[in-house]
C-alpha cells in the first residue's frame, strides 16, 4: 500500500469516526424540557391555515401546527392555542406548508429559528405581580407562530401578560401537485372546495362582516407586518393629577403592534429605561388618586395615528432620537392623553380609539 492510499484510508476512517461521534452526541445529549403549548396567529381579516407540518424540537420531538384555521379575529400576535400542552424540548426549526386564504396562495417554510434566544427566555422566566400585589416568578409557557400575507412568519414566546418576539422568517410560494390533492379525503381537500372557501370568506365567523367590508376592493397591504417590527427608543412616563400615584400593587401593561407585551413594575422608583420598542397599541394601568380612590384605566391606540406621531418625532430614522410616551391623566380622573415627546424637542399626540377611566 503506497503512502497516498494509506492517507486516503486514514482520512476516511477519521471522517467515519467523527460522524459517528456526532450521531452519538445527538443521541445522548440531555435536552432540558419545559411545559409549553404551541399556537398560531394571523392578522385581522387575513385568515391562515396550516396544511401540513409544524415545529421540530431538540431530541427529535415534533409538534404539529395543523389544528385548524387561524381566523385572525384579534390583534396580530394574539395566539390561537393548539392542543399540545405538556413538557417538551424547545424548538429549533419550522417546517410546514400553509394557506393564505385572501391571497389564495400556499406558502412553505423550512428554516432554523433562534433557539438560543428561546432558551434564554425559558431559562430566565420573568417577574410579575400576583393578586396579593407581591412579585412572583413565572415561566414562559407558549410559543406562537404568526403567519401574515406575503409569506411572513414571526415567532414569539409568551407567558401571562408578557410576549417577546424571537425572530422573523420568510416563506416561499408553492403549488400543491394535483396528484397529491387527488389522494386527499373530503376533510383534507377543504382548501380546494368551493363550499368551504365560501364559508371562510362569508360566514362572518372567520372574517367579521365589518372587516370584510372595510377591506373590500382594497389591495392586500404587503409589507405592513414588517413595519410593525420597527423599533424606537422610548419609555413610558405617567403624569397624574395632584398627589396621585401609580398603584404599586399592579403592574403597568403595554402591548405593541408587533405582538409584544411588556409589564412595568410600579413599585420601583423609575418605571422603565429607554429601550428599543415597537409602537404601542394599548396601555393598561391602575393608579391611586389624590382622593385615595383606586382607578383603573386603559386605552386602545389608533394605529394610523401612532405611525404618524412616531413619524413626526423620529422622522425617517428610528435611531434619530429617544422619546417618552407620556400618559397624562386629567384632574377629574375621567380622561387621559398619550403623547410622544422626543429629546429633539419634537412631540405629537396619539389618538385613541377607546379610552376608559373607572
Amino acid at each position: 500500500m503506497n503512502n497516498i492510499t494509506k492517507y486516503l484510508v486514514s482520512l476516511l476512517f477519521f471522517i467515519q469516526i467523527s460522524c459517528q461521534e456526532k450521531k452519538d452526541y445527538k443521541k445522548t445529549e440531555t435536552m432540558t424540557k419545559y411545559e409549553w403549548t404551541e399556537g398560531t396567529s394571523a392578522p385581522l381579516g387575513y385568515p391562515m391555515e396550516v396544511y401540513k407540518g409544524g415545529i421540530e424540537c431538540e431530541g427529535g420531538e415534533w409538534v404539529s401546527l395543523g389544528f385548524g384555521i387561524v381566523p385572525g379575529r384579534n390583534d396580530w400576535g394574539a395566539i390561537n392555542h393548539g392542543m399540545g400542552n405538556g413538557f417538551k424540548s424547545l424548538p429549533f426549526r419550522l417546517d410546514f406548508i400553509w394557506m393564505s386564504y385572501m391571497e389564495n396562495q400556499f406558502y412553505m417554510i423550512d428554516t432554523p429559528i433562534d433557539i438560543t434566544t428561546i432558551k434564554e427566555y425559558f431559562g430566565k422566566g420573568y417577574d410579575t405581580k400576583g393578586r396579593s400585589g407581591k412579585n412572583k416568578h413565572l415561566n414562559f409557557d407558549e410559543i406562537g407562530v404568526g403567519m401574515a400575507p406575503g409569506g411572513v412568519v414571526v415567532v414569539w414566546v409568551a407567558g401571562v401578560g408578557v410576549q417577546k418576539e424571537v425572530g422573523r422568517y420568510q416563506g416561499k410560494k408553492v403549488t400543491i401537485p394535483e396528484s397529491e390533492i387527488a389522494k386527499l379525503d373530503s376533510h383534507e381537500n377543504r382548501f380546494w372546495r368551493k363550499d368551504y372557501l365560501n364559508e371562510v370568506f362569508n360566514n362572518g365567523k372567520v372574517i367579521p362582516a365589518e372587516v370584510r367590508e372595510k377591506n373590500k376592493d382594497k389591495p392586500i397591504p404587503f409589507g405592513l407586518w414588517d413595519t410593525y417590527r420597527i423599533r424606537y427608543s422610548w419609555k413610558p412616563v405617567f403624569e397624574l393629577p395632584g398627589n396621585a400615584r401609580l398603584n404599586p400593587s399592579i403592574n403597568v401593561k403595554i402591548f405593541a403592534i408587533n405582538g409584544e407585551k411588556e409589564q412595568f413594575d410600579t413599585a420601583t422608583g423609575i418605571l422603565a429605561e429607554n429601550q428599543q420598542r415597537a409602537i404601542p397599541k394599548s396601555i393598561i394601568f391602575d393608579y391611586i388618586g389624590a382622593d385615595n380612590k383606586v382607578y383603573g384605566a386603559n386605552c386602545d391606540l389608533n394605529e394610523e395615528s401612532g405611525f404618524e406621531a412616531f413619524k413626526v418625532v423620529f422622522g425617517d430614522d428610528p435611531g434619530s432620537t429617544r422619546a417618552d410616551i407620556i400618559v397624562k391623566v386629567n384632574e377629574a380622573n375621567s380622561y387621559f392623553t398619550i403623547k410622544v415627546k422626543g429629546e429633539n424637542g419634537k412631540e405629537a399626540f396619539i389618538k385613541a380609539d377607546k379610552i376608559e377611566v373607572f
